[in-house]
């Protein structure tokens, strides 16, 4: 959450031409900011002509709708004199400044080249996609937590391992791995030996099959087996190096080499008539089914088969746009190469119009049936994982009907897979996407855990909001929490400074929600960190506003509080400050119970919202007094405050109150604060 300075730039990317606009700077958020709880990225252009803002903007939102990115957020706010504000969703800082920099260069060129450019910039696009951002598996996954507003942070830059929920109730997913996915249970996945001989033991029915160590000794297992067999790498995954349906020696050992590269030993078995299918199954259910296809093009009597591959599927819009079909690169894929030698054909072939030409026999899984799976078919699907110890498994079988039983129509389990990908079940190419994201949250965080800790943020001081996290950490550490707390940009745990990371780590708060060990968060920033650096959470159990002084200006003042005060949970708290008109104003958006402090027993606000059965924390005759309606309480007050502020320490003590804490707990802490000023 740093601002990148125009030096950071390639050279290529400084001069961002549109009538010689140009980036002057940007600024990333990764979590929730002032312009939306979803990562953003915020550009300031210098030159820009007025009559460009609104096409930058039409621009900008087709290319992301174009590459299927979000853009909940995608904005041009024009200012003056050539300058202005440029604001879209972007999960990466190079994705958001790819973007940008296609729909500038686009914009600067005449209609007829902008379109003939149009492909090549979404391909810059994806390039970045492919290279910067999380792969469609964990984004799924991360994106289900963030709609539980649960904190999903990114663990490296160009990884898939994230971290989900806060604290000690937080769970980790690398890909579609997570923290319940055994390493034993991973491994036993790997090996296709082992896999089958488990299932095997558990009445799991398997093809029969055994390890190869040469060309020949495939062919002599396949005469043994019987033909046709399946050749595969004993270790590989994706269906990668599998041949099916081979029936006789030179298929075989061709397929035996192709199955080596892939692997470290090769597998021939039985080959088992039927579909290929895919059953993904997350803890003790089956959430998703997809059915295999045979990925074929049409002959037209005049075009080579590479011309085919071009037109007909590279040039498919699930190509082009999402990228959920896999673009076929002929020349180098062998295993294509490998079956149109068995069709007695080659990438130069013409096929006679009509004709079909099959290009993959496995792996092109396309066709959603979750709803067409049999019982006794999900059974042995959560057998399988369950023998094998996976948490979250992709069960490969290949069946003639998944409507019918499994062992009455001869099918069998091929294969168990830890870690599944699941784009195959978000993008079918026929049928309805399923929500595998979301079941793999839930299956994460089961009811009643829902992937939270107790967390207060402030708004303050530097020096208020370390007072006021420092005293509200002690209380909540009394009652057992082991308490994290952020102030600025230090990280304090169960009351101890922690070191400094390095430059490139992310915000105290965001490292106070990653700590394994922290069961309550307190996380404290004053207005211009609230700026620069966003909120480490998008919400909280309690937010507290103590109105600064402050060198900005009355309108970025007001979205601050006005994006604190969104943070705030239904059911929440948010313990308010008197002194600020804004405040007073926004203080009605806010989700939660509202409190209102000040001094002063009879000002105006305070009489006002008691009268509605508000809730208020005032001073009467040196005690400070809580109160709803009618019913009040008495809280314990230093006899001398020091440093503190009376408005600091009503908000401390509402705070408390409102969250039903022990009160002999403040009392000692109040003690203290008088003894240290004596």
């Amino acid at each position: 959450m740093r601002v990148l300075t125009p030096s950071e730039f390639h050279p290529a990317e400084k001069a961002f031409t549109c009538q010689q606009a140009y980036v002057l700077r940007t600024r990333h958020w990764t979590g929730n900011n002032l312009w939306s709880p979803h990562p953003v990225l915020e550009a300031q252009l210098l030159d820009m002509d007025d009559s460009q803002w609104p096409q930058l903007e039409e621009m900008l939102h087709a290319l992301l709708q174009a590459v299927a990115l979000p853009d909940r957020v995608c904005q041009c706010l024009p200012h003056i004199n050539g300058r202005g504000t440029v604001v879209l969703e972007a999960s990466e800082a190079p994705l958001g400044r790819c973007v940008l920099q296609q729909a500038l260069e686009l914009l600067a060129l005449p209609s007829i080249e902008r379109a003939q450019q149009w492909t090549g910039a979404l391909g810059r696009i994806r390039h970045v996609v492919d290279e910067e951002c999380l792969g469609p598996s964990t984004a799924c996954i991360a994106n289900a937590a963030i709609q539980r507003h649960l904190p999903a942070y990114r663990l490296f830059p160009k990884g898939n391992l994230v971290h989900l929920g806060m604290g000690a109730a937080q769970q980790r997913i690398w890909t579609a791995e997570s923290d319940l996915t055994g390493a034993i249970a991973q491994d036993i996945a790997s090996d296709k030996a082992l896999t089958k001989r488990l299932l095997s033991n558990a009445g799991i029915p398997t093809p029969q099959g055994d390890i190869a160590s040469s060309p020949a000794q495939a062919w002599h297992l396949a005469q043994r087996l019987g033909v046709p067999v399946v050749v595969k790498p004993l270790d590989g995954n994706r269906a990668r190096g599998v041949s099916l349906d081979l029936m006789d020696q030179a298929s075989v050992e061709t397929a035996w080499q192709l199955a080596k590269r892939e692997g470290t030993q090769v597998l021939v078995e039985r080959c088992i008539r039927g579909h290929e299918h895919r059953v993904l199954v997350v803890g003790e259910q089956v959430v998703a089914a997809t059915r295999g296809q045979t990925l074929a093009v049409q002959g037209d009597g005049l075009s080579t088969i590479i011309e085919l591959v071009e037109v007909q599927i590279n040039q498919h819009p699930r190509c082009l746009i999402d990228m959920t079909l896999e673009r076929i690169e002929l020349s180098s894929n062998t295993k294509i190469q490998v079956e149109l030698q068995r069709q007695q054909l080659h990438d130069q072939s013409i096929p006679a119009a009509g004709q079909e030409v099959v290009l993959l026999r496995t792996g092109n899984l396309t066709v959603d049936c979750t709803d067409d799976v049999h019982p006794d078919i999900a059974h042995h699907a959560i057998m399988a994982a369950r023998t094998i110890g996976l948490d979250i498994a992709g069960i490969d079988m290949v069946v003639q009907d998944i409507r019918q039983p499994l062992l009455a129509q001869g099918g069998a389990i091929v294969e168990v897979n830890a870690g599944p990908s699941l784009l195959m079940h978000l993008y079918p190419v026929h049928g309805k996407p399923r929500a595998v994201g979301e079941a793999i949250c839930s299956h994460l965080f089961p009811q009643p855990e829902d992937g939270r800790i107790p967390l207060t943020g402030i708004l303050a001081s530097n020096a208020a909001g370390l007072r006021i996290g420092q005293t509200l950490a002690a209380w909540q550490q009394a009652q057992g929490h082991h308490v994290g707390m952020a102030s600025g940009d230090t990280m304090y745990l169960q009351g101890q400074r922690m070191l400094q990371p390095s430059s490139q780590a992310p915000s105290a708060g965001e490292r106070v929600l990653m700590h394994r060990a922290v069961t309550a968060a307190v996380v404290a920033q004053d207005m211009l960190t609230a700026m620069q650096a966003g909120w480490a959470y998008a919400q909280c159990d309690m937010a507290i506003i103590c109105p600064e002084e402050s060198p900005l200006d009355a309108s970025m003042q007001q979205r601050i509080l006005a994006t604190q005060l969104r943070t705030v949970r239904p059911g929440g708290i948010a313990v308010l400050g008197t002194g600020s008109a804004q405040l007073e104003s926004l203080a009605l958006t806010c989700l939660g119970k509202v409190i209102w402090v000040n001094a002063d027993e009879q000002h105006p606000l305070l009489q006002s919202h008691r009268r509605v059965n508000g809730c208020v924390a005032f001073l009467r005759n040196g005690r400070v007094v809580c109160a709803q309606g009618t019913e009040e309480a008495y809280m314990p007050m230093p006899q001398s405050i020091g440093d503190w502020t009376l408005p600091e320490w009503l908000a401390v003590a509402a705070a408390g109150w409102a969250m039903h804490w022990p009160l002999a707990v403040l009392e000692v802490i109040a003690q203290q604060a008088s003894d240290s000023k004596h």
